[in-house]
């Protein structure tokens, strides 16, 4: 990523996934003392550690972290004084600081209220979808975001469970998915896919892709770099959509022909890295 950015000491670079602040800290390292990095983030909780973690690091960079929404990175830029940048950085969907978080409602592993949002000051709950959303509302969700080929007998199976009883929590959802599919055995828990679903529905990830990539275009210097790290087919065609079309129009050039995947090194050292994508283009 960051010999992709082929950034310099003295660039402005933002990170607009900002999570714990890892790739900020190496957005930090490669800008140098007289470069600086925005930081912006929908999780407020994030920010908080993202901040501690930049202030104990040994760069020298000036670092502004952002609570906001990296839709909006041309006001965030604006508002804090700078206008284009040289490189940003989108690394998508859910970091490993919220799956973590026991009281979120991102894993199936501990039983924890539907919540799901990033930003928990606003927006739905998976809560709210699971126990609102009709019978086929549900289905064409949980097939259309989670890839889920029995969305239907998930969706039914949640549709009368909730005749019964509310669905407000992790390990009740969990169960019912799981139920429905039949318990087959598979290394992949059998509710995974439903589960990336409703966040991504909570969220609005694809709507939030789609008007953010051309908005950071629009505030990246001329030569300037952007680079997106996906996870899935879905993220990731949309964001070679968007980067294809760019570059039809004039606007950019592919610097990545093909994404680049992690080693099998580096999936050993870190597995969730294992369905990781990264695209990066050039401003013409």
């Amino acid at each position: 990523m960051v010999e992709g950015l082929a950034l310099k000491p003295g660039n402005v670079a933002v990170d607009a996934t900002l999570g714990a602040g890892g790739h900020a800290a190496a957005l930090a390292e490669a800008v140098g003392s007289r470069g600086t990095v925005i930081g912006i983030d929908k999780d407020d909780q994030a920010i908080q550690i993202a901040r501690s973690n930049l202030c104990s690091a040994e760069s020298q960079a000036s670092l502004v972290a952002v609570h906001g929404s990296y839709i909006d990175v041309g006001s965030i830029l604006q508002d804090h004084g700078y206008g284009r940048v040289d490189a940003i950085l989108f690394d998508l969907g859910l970091s490993s600081l919220q799956l973590a978080s026991p009281n979120r409602g991102f894993s199936f592993n501990v039983d924890a209220p539907l919540d799901m949002r990033f930003d928990t000051a606003s927006g739905v709950t998976a809560e709210e979808i699971l126990n609102s959303y009709s019978k086929e509302e549900l289905a064409d969700l949980i097939y259309q975001l989670g890839q889920e080929h029995a969305s239907r007998q998930i969706a039914k199976a949640i549709f009368e469970a909730r005749q019964k009883r509310r669905i407000t929590g992790t390990k009740q959802l969990a169960e019912i998915v799981a139920k429905a599919k039949g318990g087959k055995k598979s290394r992949i828990h059998p509710a995974t896919q439903t589960f990336q679903a409703l966040r991504m529905a909570v969220n609005r990830e694809l709507p939030a892709i789609e008007q953010a990539i051309p908005k950071a275009l629009d505030q990246l210097n001329p030569g300037g770099r952007l680079a997106v790290i996906s996870y899935h087919s879905l993220e990731d065609g949309l964001v070679k959509r968007i980067f294809k079309e760019a570059a039809k129009r004039g606007l950019v050039e592919l610097i990545t022909k093909k994404p680049i995947r992690p080693t099998r090194e580096e999936v050993k050292t870190n597995p969730r890295a294992r369905s990781a994508k990264l695209r990066i283009i050039q401003k013409i």
